[in-house]
C-alpha cells in the first residue's frame, strides 16, 4: 500500500486500519507541506514510521517535475530527502514517487542520483522479469474504486505472480475537490481483501528488494501485493 502527499486524515483515518489488519505501507510525503494545515505534523508521521512503514520522498512541493529548470528539479529533490532524513533518520527518503506521475528522460536521470526507485502511475503489475524499479507500476484507487476492483487486481497480481502497488491519497467521507479520495469504510474494506488474500504484504523498499534478489522471501507480515 502506498499514501501519497501525506495528508492529516492518512494519520486520522487510514492508520487505525492499516492497525487493524496489520497492513504495511509506504508514504510518500511532500517535505514542504510538514506541519501544515490539512497536511500530518511530524510527530503525525513518525507514528507510521514507528510501525515500520515506509517513509518515502513526494518532493517539496509537488511540482511537475518535467516543467523544471534543471536546477528546481535538483532542488525538489534533493532537499526533499535531506529533510526527511533530518527529520526521521538516514534510513527514510531512500525511494520517490513523481507527483502527476509526471516523468521524462531527464527527470528519471535525476532522480536516480537521489534515489533508488521510482514510482510513476503507469498502470500495470511488476513482473520480476525485466523490473523496472525507476518505474514501479502502479494501480491508482480513486472515489470510484469498488472493493471488487481491489480484489480483481489482486487476483491478477496472484495468477501472474506479479507485485500489486495500490495508490491512495486522501482517506475520509467526500475529501478533497478530485476524485482522488477514498471512503473510510471503503478502504476498511479493501484492506480486507489484501488481509483475506494471503499474499505477503511489502512495502516499497521490500519490495524492490524483494524484486531485485528473487531467491529471498519477503517478511512473512510486511506488501503492497504479490511478487
Amino acid at each position: 500500500m502506498t499514501f501519497d502527499d501525506g495528508w492529516a486524515s492518512q494519520y486520522d483515518n487510514a492508520l487505525p486500519i492499516l492497525e487493524k489488519y496489520g497492513v504495511p505501507a509506504t508514504m510518500y510525503v511532500l517535505s514542504g507541506s510538514i506541519n501544515t494545515s490539512d497536511y500530518m505534523s511530524q510527530a503525525q508521521i513518525q507514528a507510521f514510521a514507528s510501525r515500520g512503514d515506509e517513509i518515502a520522498s513526494h518532493t517539496v512541493t509537488h511540482p511537475d517535475l518535467t516543467k523544471l529548470s534543471a536546477a528546481e528539479l535538483e532542488n525538489e529533490l534533493a532537499q526533499s530527502k535531506a529533510t526527511l532524513q533530518q527529520m526521521f533518520g538516514p534510513s527514510v527518503g531512500l525511494d520517490f514517487a513523481s507527483p502527476y506521475g509526471a516523468y521524462d528522460a531527464t527527470t528519471t536521470a535525476a532522480v536516480r542520483k537521489h534515489y533508488a526507485t521510482q514510482r510513476n502511475t503507469d498502470d500495470g503489475f511488476n513482473a520480476q522479469a525485466g523490473f523496472d524499479a525507476y518505474n514501479i507500476l502502479v494501480q491508482t484507487v480513486d472515489s470510484s474504486t469498488t472493493t471488487a476492483t481491489v480484489q480483481r487486481w489482486i487476483n491478477t497480481a496472484k495468477a501472474n505472480n506479479t507485485w500489486l502497488v495500490l495508490v491512495y491519497h486522501e482517506v475520509g467521507v467526500s475529501l478533497g475537490q478530485d476524485i482522488y479520495h477514498t471512503d473510510t469504510a471503503v478502504l476498511d474494506s479493501h484492506m480486507a481483501a489484501v488481509k483475506n488474500s494471503g499474499l505477503p504484504m511489502v512495502t516499497v523498499r521490500q519490495g524492490a528488494n524483494a524484486q531485485a534478489s528473487p531467491n529471498t522471501p519477503p517478511p512473512a507480515s510486511n506488501a503492497a501485493g504479490h511478487r
